[in-house]
């Protein structure tokens, strides 16, 4: 009995010391599985047997790990008790607290808990071999095998195994690697902070994302114990947002101006930050820094967050906020903010306007409508920029993107998953980009040939010319001008003739008020039409002799020229087909003329399409398209692939398995809130009842 009792004094005396070392909102604590999770609540619970027992209740990163919201059916009462509310979505660091799931939360027993571990010398050199450690391939063989097809086992060679262990002697590392090690402290001992400090002097790239630690306290110790320190990841630790104490405050951390002057990369991707105060911190500590990487954060903040730099803009916009433009990162060349809820171009965006050497801009998956660049502007903003990413925004209409032609060193944009790309199609959208964008050599990371962008440019201006001919004709666009649209004035030598003498001068007022509307309309919705036309006058002159009845151009102008290869097994000696094909052709004619040339059945068939420059083929997908959609151009090569029946049927499979499983969880989280929503019933029964035999007693 004696023995118990002191087991169970000893166990309780350890619960109690793992609860006084749990913060609210702030400890962050792994369980055996190694999920990650923030601690929301430190106490009993309602629903337990043992009504005095501590638990944790936490809030996973990874929602589906979770079984409640923080409220659970009190054992006593039978009502609902809420000792916590969830609060953040997974992969989504720019969700609202009322978007979160329900599902996330758990109680959790002290003792199934890890809060980390602590870094320290120890640590560091248990990831790297010992140089006197024994061989792990003696004779540079490994102790495994692989089977041939032959069905013998061969050896595994690992040549050089001397050389890697030599670059790995922890005195002599340029950059370490504890990703994901379930580290949350700095050692804090005085001695084995300074074997950390003396060891790793050389040492200049520390990558230390996917940790437990919680706040910014970590980072300016580990700038102080590499003291060479370029380099640094602090990826996916929810240490929220830098706040810089007072002069006057009483604290161990220290802020001074240009702290950080060594580094040069920070990677502070979904650390949970909520405002664009803290980048504003880091423009003070990081005087030096290069590349910037604070993707999923919430930065929606950025257009009133100020630094007190700079009092505004005299050519912003006087629709919106003007915004304050940053002037440190001077020395800044890469720029990643992508899905951090930035919304708009002019009071957010331009706030980097002034940086000098800024190259790289990624704003991708943020839900920018426009961007807004003036000819002003570009004189003494974004000078150096010649690299933008923008995928994923909420950009709806061509003019969102024109302005960008006034970034003259914009050599590389990145442009694709938002309204208006996903509107028009692949081809289509790739293809207008490149006429509209004269200057960039690079599309989605896919070289713009020559051949392509002239291909782009004689579709901008057929289409437009079409559109100029329905004008000039006194045919009114207004019932059918799309939303992008934006229509202007013609100069009538440019135009031509032909054209201009369409729009009589003795026609009603009424009538040339409406072209005149139509035709400025125009110029603003194809600004680049006038140059163009004189680039390709042939293809301006074929389009204006076209019918004005139909104003969809003969075969002849709309087919291209393309080569189809067989890759199938079967016929893949055959010689290529060398057709002329019309832009309307759908991809299942295609698919018919190629059964009959290489003899391999519709169903079987995968098309791709790839012109010179392509890094990677355009899958033709959809039967139902056109070659045009898809933007095969003049010169293309088109290739038709054999479908592994195999493996689509595995991978079918695959996809039922994955589906049934979907179905089976959604079955399990549905029980799980119905059972809830019962109970809840169940006790406001429970307690109308108690009331109502109290208050007939």
């Amino acid at each position: 009995a004696a023995i118990m009792s002191s087991s169970i004094t000893t166990t309780a005396t350890t619960t109690s010391s793992i609860a006084d070392k749990l913060i609210v909102d702030k400890t962050r604590i792994q369980d055996a599985d190694g999920f990650y999770a923030t601690v929301r609540y430190v106490g009993p619970v309602a629903s337990a047997k043992n009504s005095k027992e501590i638990y944790a209740g936490v809030e996973w990163d990874d929602e589906t790990r979770g079984k409640h919201d923080g409220s659970v059916i009190c054992r006593r009462t039978n009502q609902i008790v809420r000792h916590f509310s969830v609060r953040n979505s997974t992969n989504s660091s720019t969700s609202s607290p009322s978007s979160a799931s329900s599902q996330a939360g758990s109680f959790l027993r002290l003792n199934k808990i890890d809060t980390g571990v602590e870094l320290d010398l120890k640590l560091i050199q248990s990831r790297y071999v010992d140089q006197d450690a024994p061989l792990v391939a003696p004779n540079n063989i490994l102790p495994y095998s692989a089977r041939t097809s032959s069905g013998r086992e061969k050896p595994i060679e690992f040549l050089g195994e001397m050389k890697v262990r030599k670059r790995q002697q922890v005195g002599d590392l340029h950059d370490i690697s504890l990703r994901g090690m379930g580290i949350s402290n700095i050692a804090s001992e005085e001695r084995r902070r300074k074997e950390m400090v003396d060891m790793f002097v050389k040492t200049k790239e520390v990558d230390l994302a996917g940790n437990l630690f919680s706040d910014w306290g970590a980072l300016f110790d580990i700038v102080e114990l590499f003291p060479s320190l370029e380099w640094m990841s602090f990826a996916s630790n929810k240490i929220h947002d830098l706040v810089v104490p007072p002069p006057s405050t009483c604290t161990t951390l220290t802020f001074q101006e240009g702290q950080w002057s060594n580094l040069k990369v920070l990677n502070v991707k979904n650390v949970a930050m909520k405002s664009f105060q803290t980048i504003l911190e880091l423009e003070k500590l990081c005087p030096n820094l290069e590349q910037l990487c604070a993707a999923y954060n919430d930065l929606s903040d950025m257009d009133s967050a100020q630094s007190g730099t700079d009092s505004g803009d005299a050519n912003a916009n006087a629709n919106d906020t003007p915004s304050v433009a940053l002037h440190g990162f001077q020395q800044l060349k890469m720029l990643d903010l992508a899905s951090c809820n930035i919304t708009s171009w002019t009071s957010q965006v331009r706030r980097f306007r002034k940086l000098p050497k800024l190259e790289t801009l990624i704003l991708d998956d943020n839900p920018i409508t426009s961007i807004v660049i003036s000819k002003v502007d570009t004189e003494m903003d974004f000078v150096s920029i010649s690299n933008i990413q923008i995928a994923g925004s909420s950009i709806n209409q061509w003019n969102g993107i024109e302005s960008l032609t006034n970034l003259k060193n914009l050599k590389s944009l990145r442009f694709r998953k938002c309204p208006l790309t996903d509107t028009i199609g692949t081809g289509e959208a790739r293809a207008g980009t490149i006429a509209r964008i004269p200057q960039i050599e690079q599309l989605n990371a896919s070289h713009i040939s020559e051949k392509e962008r002239l291909e782009a440019e004689r579709r901008y201006v057929s289409t437009a010319s079409k559109e100029l001919l329905k004008i000039t004709s006194g045919l009114s666009l207004s019932s059918n001008t799309n939303k992008e649209g934006d229509f202007s004035d013609k100069k009538s030598g440019v135009y031509g003739n032909d054209i201009s003498s369409s729009s009589s001068s003795n026609a009603p007022t009424e009538v040339n008020v409406v072209a005149s509307k139509e035709k400025d309309l125009f110029h603003k919705k194809y600004p680049l039409f006038e140059d163009l036309m004189v680039k390709h006058k042939e293809t301006m002159m074929a389009a204006a002799q076209s019918s004005s009845s139909s104003f969809n151009g003969t075969i002849s102008n709309n087919a291209v020229n393309v080569n189809i290869r067989s890759m199938a097994v079967e016929s893949c000696t055959h010689e290529p087909l060398q057709k002329r094909l019309p832009s309307s052709m759908k991809v299942e004619r295609l698919k018919i003329m190629c059964s009959r040339a290489f003899g391999l059945d519709m169903e079987l068939q995968r098309l791709h399409f790839r012109t010179e420059g392509d890094a990677f083929p355009t899958e033709l997908d959809d039967d139902e398209n056109t070659i045009g959609y898809y933007g095969v151009s003049d010169g293309a090569e088109i290739l038709m692939n054999e479908i592994d029946v195999e493996a689509v049927k595995r991978e079918d499979k695959n996809k039922a398995d994955m589906y049934k499983k979907r179905i089976r969880e959604q079955e399990v989280a549905s029980n799980a809130l119905q059972a809830v929503q019962k109970n809840d019933i169940r006790a406001h029964l429970a307690a109308a009842e108690n009331s109502a035999n109290r208050l007939s007693k």
